[in-house]
C-alpha cells in the first residue's frame, strides 16, 4: 500500500473510532449552510463557509454560460462523493491500483423545468460507473466497492427519498 492510500485509512480509521467513542460529534444539524445569491441574470454566487463557487445557465436558457450549471455541480457532487468513498473503502481495505474514475451521466427533459405538467422535471435516471485499473483479487475490490456505495452519501442522497422541507421569506435576509 502507497503512503497515500496508508494516511487516508488511517485518517478513516481514527474518525471511526472517534465516532464510535461519542457518536453526537459525528452528527450535524444545519451545520453547512450554502447560500445561492443571485449576481446577474441566472449568474449566482454559491457560499458556504470558506468556499466560494458560481453556477449559471447557458446562453439558450436565458444565462450568461461563464459557470456550470446546478445539474453539473449536482453531478459532481455524486461523482466526486463516489471517487472519494471508492478510494477510501480500497485504502482501508489495504487494496492497491493504479486507476480509478467514476462517470456519471443523467436523463432528462428540460420541458419539466419549463413548467410542462406532464413531464417530470428531475432526473429521468441516473446510471454511475466504475473504472478501476487494479492486480487486487477481484472479490476482494467488489467487497471494498460494495462497502463504499453502501456507505456513499451522496449515492443514497439521490436514490432514496429524504424529508425535504421549504420556506419563503418576503422582504430581505436578516
Amino acid at each position: 500500500m502507497n503512503r497515500t492510500a496508508e494516511r487516508i485509512r488511517t485518517a478513516w480509521d481514527r474518525m471511526q473510532a472517534a465516532f464510535e467513542r461519542k457518536p453526537a460529534q459525528a452528527q450535524a444539524q444545519a451545520q453547512c449552510t450554502m447560500r445561492a445569491r443571485v449576481v446577474d441574470g441566472l449568474h449566482c454566487e454559491l457560499r458556504e463557509g470558506d468556499w466560494t463557487l458560481a453556477v449559471d445557465m447557458a446562453v439558450e436558457a436565458g444565462g450568461g454560460g461563464r459557470h456550470p450549471t446546478p445539474g453539473v455541480l449536482g453531478r459532481g457532487a455524486l461523482a466526486g462523493c463516489l471517487a472519494i468513498g471508492y478510494t477510501a473503502w480500497l485504502a482501508r481495505a489495504g487494496l492497491c491500483w493504479r486507476s480509478l474514475e467514476v462517470e456519471v451521466q443523467a436523463d432528462f427533459d428540460d420541458r419539466g423545468m419549463l413548467g410542462s405538467t406532464d413531464v417530470y422535471p428531475g432526473y429521468l435516471r441516473v446510471r454511475h460507473t466504475l473504472y478501476i485499473d487494479s492486480d487486487a483479487p477481484q472479490e476482494a475490490l467488489r467487497r471494498a466497492i460494495e462497502q463504499a456505495q453502501s456507505a456513499s452519501p451522496y449515492l443514497h442522497v439521490f436514490a432514496d427519498p429524504q424529508p425535504l422541507s421549504g420556506a419563503v421569506v418576503f422582504g430581505p435576509r436578516p
